[in-house]
């Protein structure tokens, strides 16, 4: 489902979605109507606009999503720590800034549903163990599926940021990856293969 009042992006999105394989796709303008839809149908994914009619009623539709154990990530034009914070506090699988390329929404859709499977940490822990990461290693990499920045993770784990650099360089090294959504990927990929 795509919540959002500009038609445009809308549009464009939608499109996106249909060059990524997702050919399902309902689309909304206002909170009441996308309400209808989230407590009538089936979603397997929600992408929200923050603001619809300007009072931040996509992060009120985020919190019905989790209610209803629906995936969702936000979509915006809005990056103040006042937004930022309220759209946190509705926990979404990612919050992704306009304007957008279709990597951006096939990262944000991926991730938003590694979090939301139930499976998640076992993916986690297959890929610890085929990459066979060190404690460390692992912990960092629990925080890089839950879309930390680099000092945020030094912040959980009491950790300079060029310690979690050095730990990142490894990580990376031993998944193949050079980027965090490559690792993510790499987890996704693991995960699929058959043991």
């Amino acid at each position: 489902m795509i919540v959002e009042d500009e038609v445009i992006i809308a549009e464009t999105l939608q499109e996106m979605l249909f060059q990524l394989g997702y050919k399902k796709i309902q689309r909304c303008k206002t909170q009441e109507h996308a309400e209808s839809i989230i407590h009538e149908e089936t979603i397997d994914l929600a992408i929200l606009d923050i603001n619809l009619a300007g009072d931040h009623e996509g992060i009120i539709l985020g919190h019905l999503c989790r209610k209803k154990n629906i995936p969702f990530f936000f979509l915006t034009s809005y990056s103040d720590k006042k937004t930022l914070f309220e759209a946190t506090e509705a926990k979404p699988g990612n919050y992704l800034i306009k304007p957008f390329a279709p990597e951006d929404i096939m990262v944000a859709i991926q991730m938003t549903l590694l979090h939301s499977q139930p499976e998640g940490k076992a993916k986690i822990l297959k890929a610890i163990k085929v990459f066979d990461l060190s404690a460390r290693e692992s912990e960092i990499l629990e925080h890089i599926v839950d879309r930390l920045s680099n000092q945020e993770i030094g912040e959980k784990l009491f950790l300079s940021l060029n310690t979690i650099k050095y730990h990142l360089r490894h990580i990376y090294s031993k998944m193949g990856a050079s980027t965090k959504p490559e690792v993510i990927e790499r987890i996704e990929y693991i995960w699929i293969q058959k043991d």
